[in-house]
């Protein structure tokens, strides 16, 4: 069978292109000098009980702020316009963004199987361009977007990034609320363009397809003294049918016992690859 060498190794080079891309992309040179100040200003404004969140939510936002998002009077200007210093503002912010993003993931979602209807079901022969619906993400612009026209840094700038970590040792005392809020910031925790989006959805439709195609014919696997184990005609696709087929024969006794070790035997050659043609 084909190998998944190629699938692999483009999809570590395209998540490692996000990295790249990132690192190019350095800060600009007056923004700790901004950010400062801005914290300064906006204490002065909200009180210090607003300190932690101006604190880290300023730095949030000009972890991600590059020289074509704007000068220093753009940065100061996005910061006193958009943080929110009252509970009040930030609760309707909050609503806002979950709405319209609940409403934005769906519609994505409907947009995607729909593309994907063709490859994904068996609906007759899958042409060139069935491949091409499957391959692209109609989201792809949608991270790009939002932070050309500042959305994302209204998200940094009011609504905690977590890390793993924090997530894992803190997590089991946050409420609903603080889960949904750092989920909210996680969506603009990486800053990849769409050109890398586009590509990332590319190669795994050629996976999918890859597993779509990888078609197991069960009658012609032999036991060791000749006989066919399985009826004809059944194909099992790998690794969801094997892994039913495999699951089903837990009650078929000693015969149910040897296909099992039939089909992982057949599981080891799909990992190895030694599966002809």
């Amino acid at each position: 069978m084909k190998s998944l060498l190629g699938l692999n190794l483009s999809m570590i080079f395209l998540f490692s292109l996000v990295g790249v891309s990132a690192a190019m992309a350095a800060k600009p040179a007056w923004i700790k000098n901004s950010v400062a100040g801005l914290e300064t200003e906006l204490v002065g404004r909200y009180g210090e009980a607003q300190r932690q969140r101006i604190h880290e939510g300023l730095a949030q936002a000009a972890d991600y702020w590059i020289d074509g998002d704007g000068d220093a009077a753009v940065f100061a200007d996005f910061a006193r316009e958009n943080f929110a210093g009252d509970q009040t503002t930030l609760d309707s912010m909050f609503e806002r963004f979950q709405s319209i993003l609940e409403i934005y993931n769906g519609s994505m979602h409907g947009v995607s199987s729909e593309m994907n209807r063709q490859t994904d079901l068996s609906l007759g022969p899958i042409l060139p361009m069935d491949r091409e619906f499957a391959g692209y993400n109609p989201g792809a612009h949608f991270i790009d977007d939002m932070f050309a026209n500042k959305l994302a840094f209204v998200v940094l700038l009011n609504f905690p990034v977590s890390t793993l970590d924090e997530r894992l040792t803190e997590g089991r005392k946050w409420s609903r609320r603080q889960w949904a809020e750092t989920r909210l910031a996680q969506r603009f925790s990486k800053r990849i363009p769409a050109s890398v989006s586009l590509e990332v959805a590319r190669a795994a439709a050629e996976s999918d397809q890859y597993i779509a195609d990888y078609n197991i014919w069960m009658h012609h696997l032999l036991a060791g003294n000749g006989e066919r184990l399985f009826p004809e005609k059944l194909r099992l696709l790998s690794h969801w049918n094997l892994r039913d087929e495999l699951k089903a024969n837990y009650a078929g006794g000693e015969k149910g016992f040897e296909k099992q070790k039939m089909i992982f035997r057949v599981m080891e050659r799909i990992v190895d690859q030694t599966i002809p043609e």
